[in-house]
């Protein structure tokens, strides 16, 4: 070998060391994101109709990689509740109320969410309400519905079914599930009417976990209030300090605020030995546990909230 070709070789081996000396501390920094099986995240995430524009700043990758942080292995996201708000389009909505489109972000944040969730091995369950958004007079006109404390009429079913359809579909497989919240008088419905919602809810991903919300508390949580129902509500503000399931064909499931209430941005309610214990109880039973979370302004996880569920999902020593 010349003196030339050695000189060649020393270099290589040189710049070798030095690259891996560089990935090392790089690849040590990553966060450990194991998820916790059976822990997940809920975030009542919905821009007022001032501030849609703020979806656009939504760091969608900073947000998946905070909720893998905390271990989860679900997440709840509100596709749009009781504002006529939503924060991602929907064809069917926008043929059936055209004037619904003016409130509607161009962005497709669900699916972007989704699709970051998914390199983190977490999956995205879909909240909406059962009812057309109460708050909003058009919306509920054009829907064809009335108060949700009333039957919801068949032309609603209809045109809602076809709305939930949209969503379905086009999320397929990103969609791991769907949460219905309202859930209070199913009066009159028939069985083609809950083979319509049903089927549409389905639409994409046969397989999903299906919630309906008849309302907080210990003898409502477990309710199975819809014929495709296979996952418990699960609301429950106060849950008892051991899980158990109750009587029930559904998965077990309690969901429950970690702050003062829903979307609260208070100090947490519970110690990480409680959530540790909680969630030991769930996996134990095939079950999940969900933690309603706020976000910020700057649309991230409030740092003690962090700290706290970090603590409660590490492994043990």
């Amino acid at each position: 070998m010349t003196n030339r070709a050695r000189s060649l070789l020393r270099a290589l081996a040189v710049l070798a060391l030095g690259l891996a000396g560089w990935a090392r501390p790089a690849a040590a920094a990553l966060p450990e994101t194991q998820s916790v099986p059976g822990f997940g995240v809920m975030v009542h995430y919905l821009p007022d109709k001032q501030s849609i524009a703020g979806i656009g700043r939504f760091d969608v990758d900073a947000f998946a990689a905070s909720l893998a942080e905390m271990r989860a292995s679900h997440l709840i996201l509100t596709l749009g509740q009781n504002n006529g708000q939503f924060i991602a389009p929907n064809a069917a909505l926008e043929a059936l109320c055209p004037r619904s489109a003016a409130h509607r972000s161009p962005r497709d944040l669900p699916m972007e969410i989704g699709r970051a969730l998914r390199r983190h091995g977490i999956a995205l369950i879909l909240y909406l309400p059962f009812r057309a958004p109460q708050g909003d007079a058009y919306l509920m006109e054009c829907l064809g519905d009335v108060s949700e404390q009333q039957p919801p009429p068949t032309r609603f079913i209809a045109a809602w079914s076809a709305v939930i359809d949209s969503w379905s579909q086009h999320y397929g497989a990103v969609a791991t599930g769907w949460w219905f919240d309202g859930v209070y008088n199913t009066t009159g419905m028939t069985t083609r009417d809950w083979d319509r919602f049903c089927a549409a809810a389905r639409n994409g991903a046969p397989t999903r976990w299906l919630a309906f919300n008849a309302g907080e508390g210990a003898a409502r949580f477990s309710l199975k209030s819809a014929p495709c129902q296979n996952l418990m509500a699960g609301e429950y503000l106060q849950p008892a300090a051991r899980l158990a399931s109750p009587p029930s064909e559904l998965r077990l499931h309690v969901l429950t605020p970690l702050g003062a209430s829903w979307a609260q941005p208070s100090a947490p309610r519970f110690s990480a030995t409680q959530l540790r214990s909680w969630i030991g109880d769930a996996n134990a039973r095939g079950g999940m546990l969900t933690l309603d979370m706020p976000l910020g302004a700057d649309f991230h996880f409030l740092p003690a909230h962090v700290a706290l569920v970090r603590s409660a999902t590490a492994p043990r020593p």
